[in-house]
């Protein structure tokens, strides 16, 4: 049978990824880092900071990665305030063009009552800014 073949070999393949799995939960896992328990672990922080002059100290690396990410993320802040800015520039001049339709309509409206005609009714996306 061709078919079993491929079957056996899938099984085969199968016992290995789950023994190395295994394995790998076993023996690979993170490694804990023995930090102090209670009052010692504090104490011990304290002491780095006094060694240190007070002050957090990092690597250049890493002062300038995190510095390059700080300074992306405010640039896309920045722009992101400019988009709201003009998004609510744009809603008040379609409220204010909506105002304008309203007083359109309504005098549209009062022209057709003086001429005995109907009234043309308002939509109700209108209602709010009249």
């Amino acid at each position: 049978m061709p078919g079993s073949d491929s079957g056996v070999w899938g099984a085969v393949i199968a016992l290995i990824g789950l023994a190395g799995a295994i394995y790998t939960g076993r023996h690979g896992g993170p490694k804990q880092i023995a930090t102090p328990p209670g009052e010692e672990g504090v104490r011990a922080a304290v002491e780095l900071v006094e060694r240190s002059g007070g002050q957090l100290q990092v690597s250049p690396a890493i002062w300038t990665d995190m510095n390059s990410k700080i300074a992306a993320l405010e640039t896309k802040v920045d722009h992101l305030t400019d988009l709201v800015e003009q998004g609510q520039g744009r809603e008040n001049r379609l409220r204010e063009l909506l105002r304008s339709a309203m007083k359109v309509i309504r005098r549209s409206n009062s022209r057709l009552e003086a001429a005995g005609l109907p009234e043309e009714p308002v939509p109700a996306e209108l209602t709010p800014y009249g």
